[in-house]
């Protein structure tokens, strides 16, 4: 080995020494004095005065065999075991791995006819609507939320952490912007924006880009999206406690009448489900929702505590 090697040898030795190789560094050292004779090796008192006290040595076995499989170093250097715990305690704090604080989340719940609003670490705001729930990190580096149901998100600006909304097969990310995510279970999930942009994607790689205005519905059996004019007054309305059926089925409005008065509804009549309803309801009774929705179809309906009946006259 040439004299420049040696000199190599030391200048790398002494890095290690101070903590301050890196890990590039500490390979080639290793490869450097593989093809060493051990007389042109650092002295052992050099060795024996540089050196930590020895680790145990299942640890520095472990270290030895994932450093050097081909020809080990270290074995190489038996007599000189000060080195041995030098080099191997830099390994140490190259190769170990990063310690992490462990998550944790936690939990927010709308029961049936209740609206909740809910502050996230980061200061997003988000209303849940009735029969609805998210969990979320309790770091604000942290910003995704897993959510089932119906929430607004109104999403604090952060351009170096994106804000991700979890959603049954979807998943909704933005930088800072306000929109609603519905994804109640049996329901097509569909996602409005109301200012900015977001980017909805499905577990099968499709996605959509929504833009102020915009809203998408997914077809879960076709792994599609639809594209149409958000309604923003719909997307507004029911943080307000407003039931509003304009241009929805029956059927979808019975869903959320069972959400909001927590009951169960069953139409009893094949197809009317189907009808097409129109108008709002404001902070009105069941019996006064119910009562008008029968009258605009001939429909009747019976009651049996949390059970609601609905079929043709």
């Amino acid at each position: 080995m040439s004299h420049d090697h040696s000199a190599r040898i030391r200048e790398l030795f002494e890095k290690i020494q101070h903590n301050t190789a890196t890990a590039e560094e500490l390979r080639q050292f290793i490869a450097l004095t593989e093809e060493a004779d051990q007389q042109q090796l650092l002295p052992s008192q050099e060795w024996e005065q540089a050196a930590p006290q020895p680790l145990p040595t299942q640890l520095e076995q472990r270290l030895i065999r994932k450093a050097a499989p081909k020809k080990p170093l270290l074995r190489r250097l038996l007599p000189y075991a000060a080195a041995a715990a030098v080099v191997t305690a830099a390994l140490i704090q190259v190769f170990r791995p990063a310690q992490t604080a462990p998550e944790t989340w936690a939990t927010a719940y709308a029961n049936d006819g209740e609206i909740k609003k809910v502050m996230l670490p980061d200061s997003s705001m988000v209303t849940l609507n009735a029969r609805s729930g998210i969990r979320y990190n309790t770091s604000a580096e942290n910003r995704t939320v897993h959510l089932e149901g119906q929430a607004f998100f109104d999403v604090r600006a952060d351009q170096q952490r994106p804000f991700i909304v979890c959603s049954g097969e979807l998943s909704t990310q933005v930088l800072g912007t306000s929109f609603d995510v519905k994804a109640y279970a049996n329901e097509k999930p569909q996602v409005a924006v109301l200012t900015g942009k977001v980017k909805v994607a499905d577990q099968h790689g499709h996605n959509i880009v929504l833009a102020q205005g915009d809203q998408a519905q997914y077809n879960t059996g076709a792994t599609a999206f639809n594209r149409f004019r958000a309604d923003t007054a719909q997307m507004s309305s029911w943080q307000q406690g407003i039931i509003n059926m304009n241009n929805k089925t029956l059927q979808e409005v019975s869903a959320e009448l069972e959400r909001w008065y927590s009951v169960r509804i069953v139409l009893e009549t094949p197809g009317i489900g189907a009808h097409v309803l129109s108008g709002t309801q404001v902070n009105a009774s069941l019996a006064s929702t119910l009562e008008s929705v029968c009258f605009i179809f001939n429909l009747q309906y019976s009651q049996d505590g949390t059970m609601v009946r609905i079929r043709k006259k």
